[in-house]
């Protein structure tokens, strides 16, 4: 059921490399001096043909991505694959917020906006059964 709405943002698909960094629950962190939040994924190969999303701070695979409603919030994406990937939040909208597809070892990624407080979940488009996940909308500053 959907919980909220969320407004998509610019999405920047730039060809620089990363590396994978290590998390539970991730909670995002926001900057003093504006009102966004910025969670760092990053896609990681488990087993031949099996990606998952690793969160950069903690290491958590398919991790809760913790938010706030009514700021802008910024997944950022590292893609050290050898394959593209594309994260979708799952809202019920028409036009669903998505990074677009991320070239192997480029990075990418997702502004959205919520609205309101609620639960959604989020995956990868080429790889949708391992590669997914929740995000929690708390209240905003």
């Amino acid at each position: 059921m959907l919980m909220g709405t969320i407004a998509e943002g610019k999405k920047d698909n730039s060809s620089n490399s990363g590396t994978l960094g290590s998390t539970a629950a991730v909670s995002s962190s926001q900057s003093p001096s504006s009102s966004s939040n910025t969670i760092q994924l990053s896609t990681k190969e488990v087993s031949p043909g099996v990606y998952r999303w690793i969160s950069s701070s903690s290491g958590a695979i398919n991790p809760t991505l913790k938010v706030s409603s009514n700021i802008v919030n910024i997944i950022k994406i590292q893609n050290p694959t050898d394959t593209k990937h594309e994260l979708i939040i799952d809202t019920g909208a028409d036009v669903l917020p998505s990074s677009d597809d991320i070239k192997p070892d480029s990075s990418g990624q997702l502004s959205f906006k919520p609205t309101t407080t609620g639960t959604f979940t989020y995956h990868c488009a080429y790889h949708p059964f391992t590669m997914k996940g929740t995000i929690q909308v708390a209240s905003g500053p």
